[in-house]
């Protein structure tokens, strides 16, 4: 099967608090590493004291994994053997892809139950994320047919052009003209000044 893309907004802002994670696992103090032997019983009391987290568990003789959905199409999936190492799931389709992956050097559960602590206020702040990006590529489409509509009335018939948003999304539009193999970089704050200098 090929490799499939994540969903970039949303995997973007887990994968952050992702690397948060991992880096408050990394500089804890008096921590131990979590051990197969040991695996059992931690991810049964982990399990027990979020009676409302859907986690799944698998035992095996030379490996284990704990897996909990953080929402529908995420989940932190652990992954023990020799070292600990965690990964964050996005779900593409029918299946889980990796969008990011690290090792951690001690037991994450204390981690992970902090986590699981402020999901509701990293949701908030996902969706708040989420409508703002939303909003600005609304407002990126709408000053796009503004800057056409202008260019169209503005700039001489007899001169070819082209119009792109920039691909970063950064609010920019490149209008390019494929006489001279001109370009000229516009926002929704200058396109008139720009366009109108055009003769």
């Amino acid at each position: 099967m090929a490799a499939q893309k994540y969903v970039d907004n949303e995997a973007d802002f887990w994968k952050e608090l992702f690397v948060h994670l991992q880096h408050k696992n990394m500089v804890r103090t008096n921590a131990s590493p979590l051990r197969m032997a040991e695996c059992r019983e931690q991810f049964e009391a982990f399990t027990a004291s979020h009676p409302d987290a859907k986690i799944s568990t698998e035992y095996f003789p030379s490996y284990c994994t704990f897996e909990v959905s953080l929402t529908a199409t995420i989940k932190l999936r652990l992954f023990i053997q020799n070292s600990i190492k965690a990964s964050m799931m996005q779900k593409c389709g029918p299946e889980f892809i990796k969008i990011c992956d690290a090792k951690f050097p001690y037991n994450p559960l204390p981690e992970i139950d902090e986590f699981l602590q402020k999901l509701p206020d990293y949701l908030k702040e996902l969706e708040q994320s989420l409508e703002n990006k939303s909003r600005s590529e609304r407002r990126q489409k709408l000053a796009f047919e503004f800057i056409k509509a202008y260019a169209t009335a503005h700039i001489p018939q007899n001169k070819s052009w082209k119009l792109e948003p920039s691909a970063d999304g950064d609010g920019t539009f490149t209008l390019e003209f494929s006489v001279n193999n001109t370009k000229l970089t516009l926002t929704d704050s200058d396109f008139i000044q720009k366009i109108s200098s055009i003769s």
